[in-house]
């Protein structure tokens, strides 16, 4: 069966990174997994009204769509639930993945974000899955989609927030609040020496589980 993970923004690096991200899953499924992404969509998405531009496109795109399963990957979850009302295929979008699986390994969560904004629209989303009680803290590297995704020019920034979150605010697992993110991944939970979540591998694995077991959703 075949899982679609779009990355609703307009880049093709970013959508290369979580590729690399998801490498692991591939060979342990007989799944095809597939990456694409919107090019007329922003390069990155780090406003609300990114995200209100990029919902309708997610939307149709799955209405239209012919895989078995989506993956939404960016972690505002543009479009999620909208898409669950147009088609019975699974729909899921990376942060709430991301909690869940978070709540999984340890009581209270962090969440490193891109800047304020991204801090915002999460508190937001937690909120409605009813899920603010667990977060830790959720605190930003001041940096855009496309800097944040640099394995190396970022890791010494999302390294120092990791360790905040896990120090001063009693996180005891660490979640990465962007898509772009999974490169970091390996390296930080070595040096923290605590869970890190990728949220695209966290959705992705869900996505497998589900079409796995046979599950659908409800138009």
């Amino acid at each position: 069966m075949k899982i679609l993970v779009l990355n609703p923004n307009g880049s093709s690096e970013v959508t290369e990174t979580i590729a690399r991200s998801i490498a692991p899953l591939r060979g342990r499924t007989g799944h095809e997994i597939v990456c694409d992404y919107i090019p007329s969509a922003p390069q990155g998405i780090e406003s609300d009204a990114d995200v209100a531009f990029v919902a309708p496109l997610v939307v149709e795109i799955v209405a239209k769509g012919n895989a078995d399963a989506y993956v939404i990957a960016c972690f505002s979850d543009p479009g999620v639930e909208a898409a669950r009302k147009v088609t019975t295929k699974p729909v899921i979008g990376i942060a709430e993945a991301a909690y869940y699986a978070a709540l999984q390994q340890a009581p209270r969560f962090g969440v490193v974000s891109l800047g304020p904004a991204s801090i915002a629209r999460h508190a937001a989303h937690i909120g409605r899955l009813g899920l603010a009680g667990r977060l830790a803290g959720d605190r930003a590297v001041q940096m855009s989609v496309a800097e944040a995704a640099d394995a190396h020019g970022a890791r010494a920034s999302v390294e120092r927030v990791a360790s905040t979150l896990r120090d001063e605010d009693g996180a005891r697992v660490v979640i990465l609040g962007c898509a772009g993110m999974g490169g970091h991944r390996p390296a930080l939970q070595e040096s923290l020496g605590m869970t890190v979540i990728d949220p695209v591998q966290a959705a992705v694995a869900a996505a497998i589980t589900a079409l796995d077991l046979g599950y659908t959703g409800a138009v």
